[in-house]
């Protein structure tokens, strides 16, 4: 007689697979936390990945490096983390690199403890580090596999060291790492798990997530990156935004990075304008290949700065105007991008900021460090800005402006040698054939004359000579970008006495859904002219490189003026979790907790209420079934019910718990026989059994073959059960 079989139990070595696995999973996902940065690390995540896979996949490869190589990693790492610092001169994103060394190198060699532990450590920061940066939903994932993956290694850790010791001299395999095979290893861990314990260590993990979701949602936040060190570590490279200086070659830069710069809630698209351009700065000044805000365009038109949550743009007008939600991304400028005017802009939080209503520019006082959010009421988009105070102070006799405002730029200034003007007054002659236009017939010969000279190119070389690179290109045939197409028009409106101004940001998007995207690579810079009455009208002199009006050519040139098409595939609905994320979890302030507490509240009494209302109604359908007349139809079919019933539970009690049993001891895996431990069971409740010792002895004795002896010998269950339930009566009577 053959005793049961216990559950397999995974021997010392399997453990160290299972750990050398478990490691190297866990290694992979903090990596790939690097993914999230964008900081030029794709070769080198790549490189990693393939090694680590290798190395998990044939744990018998790290043996055979020479024992100098490995004495050489740590040198070399502390090498190329100071190469990095040096050239680079950016802290986190070397600490980050080097974080990613070393956890490559812990996950591809032989580890003990310790090194588990460093590679939890290594992988954590990683993780988190990406999480803080970005605020990305890919975090919340990532955490949360990372977590169960250590988790797991360091069970796994722990057991594998109550045993005997793992280690092995340098140069030579281990015995667990030799001919490892994982789909046997794998199978044996299947038929070693319980899986009524990994369901409550599930459970308790996910309770766990949820609880600390639930602190998360009810402890406030801050922001991390304006609180602590990161603000000073953060890839300055990374920030390719609109400032206060706008050089040549700057717009082409950001357009190169494809990267999302902001998102754009509308709530009614048929009233989007044909064409939108996202106003972020104006510039005034052109000296030394760069237009800048002068500093007496930020005296006279900037406001002192305020702290607040609400920005008002006086200008009720516009009541009828859009109400969009603003998710700027870090890295775009402290210049916040809008239309043009609008009633109020109102911030998540209080903010420090400076505003200038009649250049309908709003300057924060520090670049964000994470998403920005901020909702614009009654805004419109407009080509055309009034600006009377200007229109008045210009129309002033020069000494007159002088002593009001002796700072306050003209706009007609032209910082230039005598020669680099004098080619220019040349040029402004050729364009107007020498005759006084007004503003409007001066924007078209110009822009007509630009398109015809000059084409549209991102990468190009300034023209070689003496002067200012700006005029030397106006008077070449070489193709340019829009920063020289909107410098040139500037200067030549300038040289014709027309008040001119170039303005830096963005133009149109793409739908997303519910929502636009505007991307770096939909930076533009264009000017504005005034019209001689008492506005500034919107000119886009890039336009027509190609030969078409206002707006045509941009399409092809800048990626669009107007909205595109709807974006899809992977990265639009990465992009929509990452707006949830923000929405839901990150910007979820005290006013959406009362609002989330309300609603809990309001739907838990309507559960309540509900639940009430069904007790009710089920209560009401029996008490008018019990008391409708009852007739022999109906009296008859509630017997028949009855006593259906009854024959189905004496079925079941004789064949069909019989059968149940048979059913599982014939496909049960890695688990307790069930036959077996409901012959157990019986035995335990005979085991005081007294009378009709023949009877009892024989169903003890098929008890004890279908508990301790091999299938072969197992008498009829059914039959079995029956008897021992018949005995069990007996004894209860």
């Amino acid at each position: 007689m053959s005793t049961e079989k216990k559950r397999p139990q995974l021997n010392p070595d399997e453990l160290q697979q299972l750990r050398w696995l478990l490691g190297g999973l866990a290694a992979l996902t903090g990596a790939w936390a690097v993914a999230f940065l964008e900081m030029g690390a794709g070769w080198l995540l790549a490189g990693i990945t393939a090694l680590v896979a290798l190395v998990v996949w044939k744990p018998a490869l790290p043996a055979r490096v020479p024992a100098w190589l490995h004495r050489l990693v740590f040198p070399v790492i502390v090498a190329v983390t100071a190469y990095d610092l040096y050239t680079q001169g950016e802290v986190l994103p070397a600490m980050t690199r080097l974080a990613l060394l070393l956890l490559a190198y812990r996950a591809i060699s032989y580890r003990r403890g310790r090194d588990e532990l460093q590679l939890v450590v290594l992988g954590l920061f990683l993780v988190v580090v990406a999480g803080v940066l970005t605020v990305s939903m890919g975090f919340a994932v990532q955490i949360l596999g990372f977590a169960a993956l250590a988790l797991a290694m360091l069970m796994a850790m722990t057991l594998s060291e109550t045993g005997p010791a793992a280690a092995h001299r340098a140069g030579q395999v281990p015995t667990w790492a030799e001919n490892v095979e994982w789909r046997q290893l794998m199978g044996k861990l299947r038929r070693v798990a319980d899986w009524r314990l990994a369901v409550l260590g599930g459970l308790l993990f996910a309770g766990v997530a949820v609880l600390s979701g639930l602190l998360f949602l009810a402890i406030p936040r801050f922001e991390l990156g304006s609180s602590l060190f990161l603000e000073g570590l953060i890839n300055r490279k990374s920030r390719s935004g609109f400032t206060d200086t706008l050089k040549f070659g700057d717009v082409a830069d950001i357009l190169r990075d494809e990267s999302v710069a902001m998102r754009v809630e509308v709530p009614d698209r048929a009233r989007l304008p044909a064409e939108l351009y996202w106003r972020m700065v104006v510039l005034d000044d052109y000296r030394e290949s760069a237009f800048r805000v002068s500093a007496g365009l930020k005296a006279v038109s900037f406001g002192q700065q305020r702290t607040s949550q609400r920005v008002n743009g006086n200008e009720p007008r516009f009541d009828a105007g859009l109400t969009c939600t603003f998710y700027l991304e870090a890295g775009t400028g402290r210049y916040l991008p809008l239309t043009g005017g609008f009633r109020s802009l109102v911030f998540t939080e209080p903010q420090s900021f400076r505003a200038s209503a009649n250049l309908r520019v709003v300057e924060l006082a520090r670049e964000p460090m994470s998403m920005k959010a901020y909702r614009v009421n009654g805004m419109a988009a407009q080509d055309t800005l009034r600006d009377p105070g200007f229109a008045r102070w210009i129309r002033l006799p020069d000494y007159e402006r002088r002593a009001s405002s002796p700072n306050r730029p003209t706009m007609l200034e032209v910082n230039l040698s005598e020669p680099d003007r004098a080619v220019l007054r040349e040029v402004v002659a050729e364009i107007t054939g020498g005759a006084n236009l007004s503003p409007e017939a001066f924007t078209r010969k110009t822009t007509t004359w630009l398109g015809a000279r000059h084409s549209y190119a991102l990468s190009m070389e300034l023209p070689k000579g003496a002067g200012d690179p700006l005029v030397r290109w106006i008077v070449s045939t070489e193709p340019g970008h829009c920063e020289l197409f909107a410098g040139a028009f500037t200067v030549l409106a300038r040289m014709a006495g027309h008040p001119a101004r170039v303005v830096g940001g963005f133009v149109g998007g793409a739908w997303n859904e519910d929502y636009l995207i505007v991307r770096n690579s939909d930076a533009h810079a264009w000017c504005e002219i005034f019209d001689e009455k008492e506005s500034w009208v919107r000119v886009d002199p890039t336009a027509a490189a190609q030969g078409g009006g206002a707006g045509s050519a941009v399409d092809a040139l800048t990626g669009g003026a107007g909205v595109r098409e709807a974006v899809a595939g992977w990265g639009a609905r990465m992009d929509r979790l990452r707006l949830f994320w923000y929405r839901h979890i990150v910007n979820f302030e005290q006013r959406d907790q009362r609002v989330l507490a309300e609603s809990i509240k309001d739907g838990a009494t309507g559960a309540g209420l509900r639940l009430k209302e069904t007790g009710r109604r089920i209560l009401d359908w029996i008490r008018g079934w019990v008391t409708r007349p009852w007739s022999v139809p109906r009296a008859g079919g509630m017997c028949g019910g009855v006593a259906g019933a009854l024959v189905l539970w004496l079925f079941w009690r004789r064949k069909g718990r019989a059968w149940w049993l048979g059913w599982r001891s014939r496909h049960r895996r890695g688990d307790v026989d069930p036959v077996r431990r409901e012959a157990g069971r019986w035995l335990v409740k005979l085991a005081q059994q007294t009378g009709e010792e023949a009877e009892l002895s024989a169903v003890r004795e098929g008890l004890q073959r279908l508990r301790y002896g091999s299938r072969e010998t197992w008498p009829p269950t059914a039959t079995l059960w029956q008897r021992a339930r018949r005995l069990s009566r007996k004894r209860r009577g």
